[in-house]
């Protein structure tokens, strides 16, 4: 056997080999990350008998865009990435569609960062709270991704005794939307929680809010008649 015919066979079994581990990796990732999902209308209506907490990655940004500088105030507009355009409008627009569908969502809590914030008061209104536990964590900094999680856990199993049937939205960044639900969500995008006593978390479902549209056409056209 030639040395390019040698070459060429154990190039191929690498790269098979490589193949296989690939779309091993991607199937363990999506059997932890997803559970079979409740179809639109079950999510609606679990949305409209409350009880859930709805964390929120904060709408579309700039691109380009400025780096984060966590030196500054978290509410510093100027030293951080914002939303852009289409980012405020698809706030207002999920918040138009959730109202239409009756879905309250009775508090909101956001990160103090202002893409988030923003979001929160596009989407619902001026009546949110800031909550610092959602920060966005501080790449190479004190405060890690680690941190990060541990601090939004904490605050979910003090959120769980008084949930009730009210909906509660939470207002964050994608690496604690991930660190929670295991879901790495789009920007504006919505992943639907159930919580247990201790604030252990059930992911029922996630959702945009052009997901939902349709059904808040059907909600609006029923109403009128």
């Amino acid at each position: 056997m030639s040395f390019f015919v040698l070459r060429t066979a154990t190039f191929s079994i690498f790269f098979m080999l490589a193949l296989f581990f690939a779309v091993m990796a991607g199937s363990a990732i999506a059997t932890e990350s997803t559970a079979p999902p409740l179809d639109r209308q079950t999510l609606i209506k679990k949305l409209q008998n409350g009880g859930n907490v709805l964390i929120i990655r904060h709408e579309r940004t700039e691109v380009p865009s400025r780096s984060d500088d966590y030196s500054k105030d978290p509410d510093d507009c100027t030293a951080q990435r914002n939303l852009s355009i289409a980012g405020a409008a698809g706030a207002q627009e999920t918040g138009v569609v959730l109202r239409a569908l009756d879905i309250e969502v009775d508090r909101v809590f956001t990160s103090p960062m202002c893409r988030s914030a923003e979001t929160a008061r596009y989407m619902f209104g001026v009546d949110y709270e800031e909550e610092t536990s959602l920060m966005h964590h501080e790449p190479g900094g004190p405060r890690t991704l680690d941190i990060a999680e541990q601090e939004v856990r904490g605050f979910l199993a003090n959120l769980a005794p008084d949930l009730g049937e009210t909906n509660i939205a939470l207002v964050t960044h994608g690496g604690t939307v991930f660190r929670v639900s295991g879901l790495r969500l789009s920007e504006g995008e919505i992943a639907v929680l159930r919580l247990g006593d201790e604030g252990d978390v059930t992911v029922i479902g996630h959702f945009m809010g052009s997901d939902l549209a349709p059904y808040a056409r059907q909600a609006l056209e029923k109403s009128i008649k």
